[in-house]
């Protein structure tokens, strides 16, 4: 485009390309850990049912007998497994909404807000809406019994037309359209927070010397980067402090909900600011490593005090318990939570800054494959602990068969779907841009 030639508004802007490998590699990182923390908590939480775990043994039970040996598998378990798991739990999705707003603020700076807003819906809410139809069958029919009016393939057909009308009409209602939407959820939550702030994006875009955008690079040099340290926990300790009480967090609902909405925005500030943002990282580096280190403990002690006190100081809902609304439990919990797990995020940024911000011919390729694995291992997750439990695996045996099955299983998917420009697009598939095409290189990866 020639100077002074004007721009319409589906034409990409033009802007200055920086690209951060160390978010791309933590991406592919971050969702990788996805597959066998879901493999785990279907071993150790009996989050599938007992047909699907390993660890629990098919028997009679017998007449006024309870089998203790299956209540060790919960998520209320506070085994050295659990505590890992539940550690796990609290920071990793909050990193990945982190990056996912890293990656729309280096997306919209190349874009107006119509052409985002349309990549929105091709690269969220179609692979979401046609995942939920087809891969969130399949996971329906193996975690649950399912009935068929009539037999053979007539009455599989009624079915899965059945399960196409219920999920289309409650997928965005609130809380119950999380279960319609299974592990899909993230991207639907994605989808609303991108269109949501839609409005601030467009601002920061048409005014980078604005005060929006100077408000964000020079936070990050509040008290000489202690400021954005302290108040950006606080702020989520603030949300948590309002929500949590009557709201239980899960499938990124109840007080989930706006905390993830937090981590989203604070990735867009951190990418905004830029150059003070991995200023702050490398600065307050020891700093960063110390707080993480002092919070994993207090969270630790947080979550077994909440399996001997029986309340859900971590997962919120306590009114049910007769706190209404808080004491100073809760209120000490909902600080020691979201310090946690805001610590955990900046401590794997401030990681990836220093030993990751390098290419890799591997990275381009692990990138595109990021939302087909994602869209597709669960229901493998769930055919692998079946047959891994059908031939008598248990524990952390289990648990690496089942990934290392999962993970083939994945791939080969991703192979088969990216040979398809009509499953590319239903899966969300980036094409790989060739060397004869440089001007269409990605900054950064978008999520």
């Amino acid at each position: 485009m020639s100077v002074g030639q004007g721009v319409s508004m589906d034409e990409t802007v033009v802007a200055p390309r920086v690209r951060r490998h160390d978010i791309d590699w933590l991406r592919v990182v971050l969702f990788g850990l996805l597959i066998p923390f879901h493999i785990a908590i279907g071993v150790y939480w009996t989050a599938y049912g007992e047909h699907l775990n390993p660890n629990v043994e098919e028997k009679e039970e017998v007449a006024g007998t309870e089998d203790e040996e299956r209540n060790l598998y919960t998520t209320e378990s506070v085994d050295a497994t659990s505590l890992f798991l539940h550690w796990m739990h609290q920071w990793r999705l909050a990193a990945l909404f982190m990056i996912s707003g890293m990656g729309t603020a280096f997306a919209f700076r190349r874009r107006v807000w119509t052409a985002f807003s349309l990549e929105r819906v091709q690269r969220l809410l179609i692979p979401m809406i046609f995942g939920m139809w087809t891969i969130g069958f399949a996971n329906s029919v193996l975690t649950a019994p399912w009935e068929t009016r009539g037999s053979g393939l007539d009455g599989f057909v009624d079915v899965w037309f059945e399960h196409i009308l219920w999920t289309s009409m409650l997928f965005w209602v609130p809380i119950v359209g999380k279960f319609m939407l299974g592990h899909l959820w993230f991207l639907w939550n994605l989808a609303l927070y991108s269109f949501l702030l839609v409005p601030l994006f467009h601002v920061a875009q048409t005014n980078p010397q604005g005060r929006l955008v100077s408000v964000l690079k020079t936070s990050f040099d509040w008290l000489n980067g202690w400021g954005v340290l302290l108040v950006f926990p606080i702020v989520l300790t603030t949300v948590e402090w309002a929500l949590k009480p009557w709201m239980p967090g899960f499938l990124g609902s109840g007080y989930e909900w706006m905390w993830f909405l937090c981590f989203f925005a604070f990735g867009y500030a951190c990418m905004m600011a830029s150059e003070a943002y991995y200023r702050l990282l490398n600065l307050r580096f020891n700093a960063i490593v110390g707080m993480t280190f002092v919070f994993t403990l207090a969270f630790l002690w947080l979550r077994v005090q909440q399996h001997a006190d029986g309340v859900p100081y971590v997962d919120g809902g306590w009114i049910e318990s007769g706190v209404v609304p808080h004491n100073l439990m809760t209120l000490f919990g909902c600080f020691v939570h979201a310090f946690h797990a805001w610590c955990w995020c900046i401590l794997v940024f401030a990681l990836g800054a220093r030993y990751l911000n390098h290419p890799s011919p591997y990275l381009a390729y692990l990138n595109q494959g990021v939302y087909p694995f994602y869209i597709v291992h669960m229901p493998l997750t769930f055919a692998f602990l079946s047959f891994s439990k059908s031939i008598g695996l248990e524990g952390m045996v289990a648990v690496v068969a089942t990934w290392i099955l999962v993970v083939l299983g994945c791939w080969l998917s991703f192979e088969v779907l990216k040979r398809s420009r009509f499953t590319r697009f239903l899966f969300g598939i980036k094409s790989l841009v060739t060397p004869r095409d440089p001007g269409k290189a990605p900054e950064v990866l978008r999520s």
